[in-house]
């Protein structure tokens, strides 16, 4: 709880963790980056939202962080998205016009639009949860470097963890990505590179 507590958000992610307790198990199910050198290519891609099909191009003009986690992720997905929402609260109602956040879920099999839609309700509005079927959303991960395992555990209510690279990506209002950031990072240096990405369009 430490990074809710620099970042002044200590409540923030109380709700979703005791409205599933399936957040309470297993709070191993993700991976840090792995080390060694990777090849990201970034690039575009369409998921659906509970909107509708969205595409990444759809955006274009707009910052856009992406997360890759699912919704039974009990502490690094929350940890990202909180970090997320406290950048989109320091910024004016007109820079939020031009930015948003997808939270891609590694997990179709129990993350539908609507489920996503909730889940990422919890954080800020500019956060649209999407996914795809399991071949199209792995294949964007391959894309943004995104290593990803599934492990099943047959003795958790759970059934299966989704171990995952996490990190949260910064792409440019071209659709280029721009950088990346640590799942934990403190939200200023990410404040910060949002408003300078925000500023070099605008000028």
């Amino acid at each position: 709880m430490k990074l809710f507590s620099r970042c002044g958000l200590p409540l923030l992610i109380a709700v979703p963790i005791l409205i599933n307790s399936q957040f309470f198990f297993h709070l191993y199910a993700h991976q840090k980056v792995t080390s060694g050198t990777r090849i990201i290519h970034g690039g575009d891609f369409t998921l659906k939202s509970a909107e509708g099909p969205l595409s990444l191009k759809d955006l274009r003009g707009k910052v856009v962080l992406l997360f890759f986690g699912y919704t039974s992720c009990a502490d690094v997905c929350p940890i990202s998205l909180a970090t997320i929402a406290y950048t989109f609260s320091k910024l004016t109602h007109v820079e939020l016009k031009r930015i948003r956040s997808l939270f891609i879920s590694l997990d179709p099999e129990r993350d539908t639009p609507a489920r996503l839609k909730k889940f990422t309700g919890y954080f800020h509005p500019n956060i649209i949860g999407v996914s795809a079927s399991m071949e199209v959303v792995y294949d964007v991960a391959e894309k943004y470097g995104v290593k990803v395992e599934r492990k099943e555990l047959p003795d958790s209510d759970l059934g299966y963890a989704i171990y995952h690279t996490a990190e949260i990506f910064v792409v440019g209002p071209q659709g280029e990505l721009r950088k990346t950031f640590p799942h934990d990072i403190d939200g200023q240096p990410l404040l910060h590179q949002i408003k300078s990405l925000l500023n070099i369009e605008q000028s």
